[in-house]
């Protein structure tokens, strides 16, 4: 019979070796998977609508050349005065946790506008300098590419004429985001901008989601 002893020893070492599996597999990750989604969840995951937009570079962006990833994604744009800078800042806060947990390779973050008429690449390009959001794909395109996306993705979008000459016209529409697990399925929504949700809840069901396996 084995002694105590010798028991708690051997189970020691298979806690150490399970968390370096961990570690090995989540590139580094620094925080224990979290047992609980923060946002809204669908229980049977919708299949995601696959698109191709052009990113602020002016170079082409395809959904899913992304599959095995999870995907963050929500809409913007850069006249807006009022969600989609708190939008913009949570996304930054986002993409510095996934940096700062080695989740960045494993993760893609997604801006779709809802003023292509305005929002070309250069005009993207600034947003992302402004917000510093480097390594997110802020996307636009033609208004019947760019409005199917809006479609497929539940997004209202209406153009509301104002009498500032500076801003010309506003876009009412709806604040989300949506993520897509890595079999290319919508699986969870976060609704408004902050505070509604904060970078810490994405990033609490980001993990959730990038560490299962995809199914096939």
């Amino acid at each position: 019979m084995m002694g105590g002893s010798k028991l708690y020893i051997i189970l020691a070492i298979l806690l150490i070796v399970s968390s370096f599996g961990v570690f090995y597999l989540y590139g580094g990750l620094t925080r224990s998977i979290p047992m609980e989604f923060r946002g809204n969840r669908y229980i049977d995951p919708i299949e995601a609508l696959d698109f191709q937009l052009i990113d602020q570079f002016g170079r082409p962006f395809k959904l899913s050349d992304y599959r095995g990833k999870v995907i963050a994604i929500t809409f913007i744009y850069t006249h807006c005065p009022d969600i989609c800078p708190a939008i913009s800042v949570g996304f930054y806060q986002l993409n510095n946790l996934l940096r700062e947990n080695g989740l960045d390779e494993d993760v893609v973050l997604v801006m779709v506008t809802v003023d292509p008429e305005r929002d070309n690449p250069d005009r993207l390009k600034m947003w992302m300098d402004l917000y510093g959001l480097e390594n997110v794909y802020l996307l636009t395109g033609e208004l019947d590419e760019v409005s199917k996306v809006w479609m497929a993705y539940g997004v209202y979008v209406e153009k509301v004429e104002v009498d500032d000459p500076d801003l010309g016209y506003l876009v009412a529409h709806t604040g989300v985001v949506y993520l897509i697990n890595r079999d290319f399925e919508v699986e969870v929504f976060f609704l408004g901008a902050p505070p509604q949700w904060s970078a810490e809840d994405i990033f609490n069901d980001i993990m959730i989601l990038a560490a299962r396996a995809p199914k096939s």
